[in-house]
């Protein structure tokens, strides 16, 4: 039993490694790799709120790039950076 838990630990890790490589994903490397479940992805391409590519009308697939670029289009700034861009702005209103 132990011995089946580290080998399916040891594919997943190959899988994750091979898939590191790949530009294209399918619609379960885009679930491993964005760290969601595959329901949620399918969910997300039904409701048209994530980019994917369907062509042959049934498989769908990812690109990594566009994935990366859709995970970090909602970036919540930190306090410190907050902080730097009402200052900038301020010092800005002061010059004019």
């Amino acid at each position: 039993m132990l011995e089946n838990l580290k080998l399916a630990k040891r594919v997943e890790v190959l899988e994750n490694t091979l898939s590191a490589g790949k530009e294209v994903l399918t619609l379960e490397e885009a679930a491993r790799f964005m760290g969601v479940t595959k329901s949620s992805l399918y969910k997300m391409t039904h409701e048209q709120t994530i980019p994917y590519y369907k062509p042959n009308g049934k498989m769908v697939y990812f690109e990594k790039a566009e994935l990366l670029t859709w995970i970090r289009r909602n970036a919540i700034a930190s306090k410190a950076q907050v902080s730097e861009e009402a200052n900038r702005i301020l010092k800005n209103l002061s010059i004019k």
